[in-house]
């Protein structure tokens, strides 16, 4: 009998014991019980920019009539802005000029030295003369395409799409003339790395086409016919780099060809010389606090950089110290 109760005495321990130990385990795997992460990496250090680096100052901002902005861009002292389903032209006084519905809703702009303008559509694009009628229009691509950026150089408009992972060639009646889907620098293999829906491409002052490769974050300059001439490539959660699955998401240029960042993840607005030196902080963290998504970027004729802030929907006007 005392070698029954003994062995009962055991099993009820022995299980009491391995209950405890699941309960423990399951406790621990809850959401704010669970031990640190050894290998977790820390952003919030990299949030901090060196005052020293933002030489930039914001000097206004303008409220959207819309809630809906999607993209901006300048040429020749007017601002265009795509948001809903039209065309926004604005004057130097930000007294709007004109405004053109679009049968869709826009995801891109480009305007060339002519005030020639082409919108972006999910699969298709639109041409617009100075005055905003259209004058051309292309052909309805594939479903699966997602057309997120456009640019014109010289007879050619190029589209990004980014589902495709490739860059569509139109000429300017809106033909498709041509596609190529990018090198990375190291291997012909690569091509154009785009693991979300960010994918951008724009002229210089120099009439050269530069083009994100976001998944190695690089900015890339092709010939017209998508040879790859250069690359700058920046891999860092410093100020010096890009972070995360796909930056940068926004460029453009300044005046004198320096380019202009904006990033997701860590939001922050910066400016880099051509050469891919990170040469000032236009907008650190701190300006898009509580924000989720990477303002889109343009810069007018004195250098000033205007940003297309999604989610305070306004223009932010910053101007060099």
């Amino acid at each position: 009998m005392k070698n029954k109760r003994a062995i009962i005495t055991i099993v009820l321990v022995a299980t009491a014991a391995i209950v405890a130990v699941i309960v423990a385990e399951h406790v621990s795997t809850l959401p704010g019980r669970r031990p640190a992460n050894p290998f977790a990496y820390d952003v919030d250090a990299f949030r901090s920019v060196d005052p020293e680096m933002v030489r930039w100052q914001e000097v206004r901002q303008v409220g959207l009539d819309t809630d809906n902005p999607k993209a901006i861009t300048y040429a020749d002292g007017k601002i265009y802005l795509a948001a809903d389903n039209e065309l926004q032209v604005i004057g130097s006084d930000w007294v709007r000029l004109f405004r053109r519905a679009f049968p869709a809703e826009p995801a891109s702009l480009a305007v060339d030295g002519e005030g020639w303008i082409v919108a972006g559509m999910t699969n298709h694009l639109i041409m617009l003369d100075n005055k905003g009628d259209k004058v051309a229009e292309s052909e309805l691509l594939p479903e699966e395409t997602s057309i997120t950026s456009v640019a014109i150089l010289d007879d050619n408009v190029y589209a990004a799409d980014a589902a495709g992972r490739r860059i569509l060639v139109f000429n300017r009646d809106l033909e498709r003339t041509g596609v190529f889907r990018g090198e990375s620098g190291v291997s012909e293999f690569h091509g154009f790395i785009v693991p979300g829906g960010h994918f951008s491409l724009a002229v210089n002052p120099e009439q050269e086409l530069w083009i994100t490769n976001p998944g190695i974050h690089s900015l890339q300059n092709y010939t017209a016919s998508g040879r790859l001439r250069s690359y700058i490539q920046r891999t860092s959660f410093g100020i010096d780099g890009f972070s995360g699955c796909c930056n940068p998401v926004h460029f453009t240029f300044l005046p004198d060809g320096r380019f202009v960042t904006s990033e997701k993840g860590i939001i922050r607005i910066k400016v880099m010389r051509e050469s891919g030196e990170t040469e000032s902080v236009v907008a650190p963290p701190e300006a898009f606090a509580g924000g989720t998504r990477a303002p889109a970027v343009a810069a007018d004729d004195d250098g000033n950089v205007l940003v297309l802030d999604f989610d305070r929907n306004m223009i932010r006007i910053f101007e060099p110290i």
